[in-house]
């Protein structure tokens, strides 16, 4: 028990350091080009951060490697199988092709992101094996089409672009559009707010996430369902998939110390609701995946733990393909 508290402590300590650093430091211009002239390939690969367009309210780093060789990696890819647009022919496999993932997301209200993998990616023949009739493994269209000296393919308003045999843009239309253009004119630097460069250049978690909540108010629903977001300013997050499946240390952060009290409290009482629906759940056949969820509150700041159970997050994910089906994910143009 004291080792895994020892863990904990430390995820914390990455999460807490990260978010004290906001105020410090510019942003650092990683790829600098004239204008109208595009960032060379090596410099594409090196700095991925530098990719994602500006204005990013939340971002998150995956180390994938690690992601699927966790007990309910298989899962993910059974899922992936199922989803992604991209043919036999193409030879991509993510257990093998894809090692990290980085999501920029602008909107809170909406779903506007723009994401960047990293990894090997046979460019030329992914770009050939799609020849702008196929289909989404769901039925959907893929259109294939230029843009910004790229060959972009997107269906339902989503999309992907390969940019290097290492790189590759993914997200809504709308985002890769906006990297795209900064990649043509120059101006891909790095614009994510400083804290956010600190928690994304930590190395010593799989799992990074961070949120600046300041400029979009959350949506109604959210805020309803989970009290704890009520006057949340910021939160950082950093976790591992060791046991129980995955542990998220993470440090919310409010505007005053009553705030972070009242955060912690509301931390405490989602975890005492979830134990009562996951009584509820198992009556329906489904798995209550949290297995721990504690917050305490220090200062203006809650520090929270999460744990998840890697078998109840593996049997939601065999739910996942039905759930995205009747939601029409990718379903329908």
């Amino acid at each position: 028990m004291r080792r895994r508290w020892s863990a904990w402590r430390v995820l914390w300590l990455l999460a807490a350091l990260s978010m004290s650093l906001a105020c410090s430091g510019n942003q650092d211009v990683i790829v600098q080009t004239g204008a109208g002239k595009e960032a060379p390939p090596l410099d594409i690969d090196k700095e991925p951060l530098a990719l994602l367009p500006g204005g990013v309210v939340g971002v998150a780093s995956v180390d994938t490697t690690k992601l699927f060789a966790s007990p309910f990696g298989n899962k993910i890819l059974a899922v992936l199988s199922q989803r992604l647009p991209v043919p036999p022919a193409a030879d991509f496999q993510p257990a093998r092709d894809l090692r990290h993932l980085y999501l920029g997301l602008y909107s809170m209200q909406g779903a506007d992101a723009s994401g960047v993998a990293v990894g090997k990616f046979d460019k030329a023949k992914i770009e050939a094996a799609l020849s702008g009739v196929d289909k989404t493994p769901q039925g959907v269209p893929i259109a294939k089409r230029q843009y910004a000296g790229r060959t972009l393919f997107t269906a339902s308003g989503a999309g992907f672009c390969i940019l290097t045999d290492n790189t590759a843009l993914f997200g809504n239309d709308t985002g890769i559009r906006r990297a795209l253009d900064r990649i043509q004119d120059g101006r891909a630097r790095r614009q994510t707010l400083p804290w956010m460069d600190k928690l994304l250049n930590s190395e010593s978690a799989p799992i990074v996430a961070g949120a600046d909540l300041r400029a979009q108010a959350m949506p109604a629903a959210a805020s309803e369902n989970l009290a704890f977001l009520h006057g949340l300013e910021t939160l950082a997050f950093v976790g591992d998939f060791s046991d129980p499946g995955i542990n998220l240390a993470g440090t919310l952060v409010y505007a005053d110390e009553t705030g972070a009290r009242q955060g912690a409290d509301n931390v405490q009482s989602l975890a005492q609701k979830l134990g009562t629906y996951g009584t509820l759940l198992a009556l329906v056949g489904i798995v209550q995946p949290v297995r721990q969820l504690q917050a305490e509150a220090k200062g203006k700041q809650a520090e929270v733990v999460l744990g998840l159970d890697a078998v109840a997050v593996g049997a939601l994910l065999d739910k996942l393909p039905d759930y995205l089906s009747s939601k029409s994910f990718l379903a329908n143009p």
